[in-house]
């Protein structure tokens, strides 16, 4: 729906008008939607590496933070 409606008369259809609108919105929407997810996207994996390097020094260093 990212496609503006054209008529072929020489006046503007409000109804036409209004559409093309929306879409408009609808293209913004979806523009930063897809920016939030790879924005964050980004930040998951970043944490998601850091979390799985401390275990792997957890682990190679046989670190405990348990009890005895």
């Amino acid at each position: 729906m990212g496609k503006s409606i054209k008529t072929g008369g020489f006046r503007k259809n409000p109804a036409i008008e209004k559409m093309n609108q929306l879409n408009a919105i609808s293209s913004r929407a979806q523009a930063a939607t897809e920016l939030e997810k790879k924005a964050f996207q980004k930040e998951e994996s970043n944490a998601k590496k850091a979390q799985e390097k401390r275990k792997q020094i957890v682990n190679d260093y046989e670190i405990s933070f348990g009890g005895k």
